[in-house]
């Protein structure tokens, strides 16, 4: 499979180091970031997942969300994250040990702000206390200094961070039911569909929004545009030459053609209604040239309105054909096809439909990975993810991060993963971030 490297903006934050001293008493690391994609590689026990964790929860607002207690049940002496912009921020104790910390924000000018976490009884950071007002103001100063979301999405493929609805993430309660998996001689219990069920929920939620935007934006354009239409025609010459006609005709047919196509390819995912341009293709040939000019006038407004539409939501629709053509590319037996009104929807090649319990784990792996990281492309993020190639074959390791890089492509995130598979440490060589002890 070719699948589409990501871009990030050279302007943009990203975590670029962090450092570790005493990390479970015993290990101290140095790790450089690549600004897109950083995979994480050490043997059980080094500190993958408690470094991904460690990350998320630091970088986490909150409030009431557990970050900071996880942070204080840790065993390390100092956690840094350095970040493209200059910023830093630290986590520190005077011994490595769990329990209280101070938490230091270093701006790039190199001002300081610090905070103490002290935990309670219960052993957790409270929200209230004689520490909570400056606890708050210098977390609130952290994300107004990095600009970040975070994500975390651990190795049962559930989805944390304090930027999703957390009351509502599946479109419809779920029980737990048995079906047969669409290319498998077992029958298994479909656990995996809460999971798949919020993700798509999720993703859904966010091409709607974009497309509410976009259909926006591209309106305000059209606008502009046919205030210029009494301006054009009343500057248009009333007679044109038989060579100025011949080549403006063709312009015009051109223009046609273009956004009849584009629209007909945006319709695909209900981001607009496709402009049936077969009649204008028809008819124009046929007007008599001292006609032409003043249909040309009209038509070009048009025209320039519904390719503003059609601009405001290309990133969209660019989005959406990556993410539903490379699922496709991924499954057997069965595709899957998108919609804002429909949503996401499950087919068997015969065209019958399916819903998530049907899938196999890998396939509901690939699902939730897509579909999670789809929904986290509206704003600056770091998108977390452990073990990303469980349940999935050989052939779909090998493929997977090109796969994700390509779902966060034009996007302003920066994935941090960590994996033990061989297949997608070797496809990323210079991405891979060793735990060396």
């Amino acid at each position: 499979m070719g699948f589409s490297d990501s871009t990030r903006d050279p302007q943009s934050t990203s975590i670029r180091r962090v450092t570790v001293s005493k990390l479970f008493g015993r290990y101290d690391y140095d790790l450089e970031f690549d600004s897109r994609l950083a995979i994480l590689y050490g043997d059980n026990g080094t500190g993958k997942t408690t470094i991904l964790r460690m990350i998320h929860n630091l970088l986490s607002p909150g409030p009431g969300g557990g970050h900071k207690t996880a942070v204080a049940k840790t065993i390390f002496r100092e956690f840094s994250v350095y970040f493209s912009n200059g910023v830093k921020v630290d986590a520190r104790r005077k011994n490595p040990n769990a329990g209280n910390f101070e938490l230091l924000l270093t701006l790039p000018k190199g001002s300081t702000r610090r905070a103490a976490f002290i935990i309670d009884e219960d052993e957790a950071i409270p929200n209230t206390g004689p520490h909570s007002d400056a606890q708050d103001d210098l977390i609130k100063e952290i994300s107004r200094a990095i600009h970040l979301r975070s994500y975390y999405l651990s190795d049962d493929r559930i989805l944390d961070s304090d930027f999703i609805d957390k009351r509502r993430t599946v479109r419809e309660p779920w029980r737990f039911r048995f079906r047969p998996s669409i290319g498998e001689d077992s029958i298994r219990e479909s656990d995996d569909s809460p999971q798949v069920s919020s993700a798509i929920y999720r993703a859904t939620g966010w091409a709607r929004q974009q497309a509410l935007q976009g259909a926006s934006d591209g309106s305000v354009s059209t606008n502009t545009i046919y205030a210029d239409v009494v301006k054009h025609l009343a500057e248009m010459p009333r007679i044109a030459t038989a060579e100025g006609e011949s080549s403006t005709r063709q312009h015009l047919l051109t223009m046609i053609e273009r956004t009849g196509q584009r629209s007909r390819d945006q319709s695909r995912f209900g981001l607009l209604p496709a402009v049936n341009t077969d009649d204008l293709l028809q008819y124009v040939p046929l007007v008599r040239d001292e006609d032409f000019p003043l249909v040309s006038g009209i038509l070009k407004p048009y025209l320039g309105g519904t390719d503003a539409r059609l601009d405001a939501l290309e990133s969209t629709h660019r989005t959406l054909s990556f993410f539903v053509d490379t699922l496709n590319r991924f499954l057997k037996g069965k595709y899957v096809m998108f919609d804002i009104q429909g949503g996401l929807r499950i087919y068997t090649d015969e065209g019958d439909a399916l819903d998530e319990g049907s899938l196999s784990s890998g396939e509901s792996q690939l699902l939730t990975l897509f579909c999670n990281i789809l929904s986290a492309r509206e704003s600056p993020a770091i998108f977390v993810i452990d073990e990303p190639e469980l349940s999935l074959n050989v052939k779909w390791q090998r493929a997977l991060v090109d796969a994700l890089l390509g779902c966060a492509r034009d996007s302003e995130i920066q994935l941090i993963l960590a994996s033990h598979s061989i297949e997608l440490l070797t496809a990323h060589r210079e991405q891979v971030v060793g735990l060396k002890v």
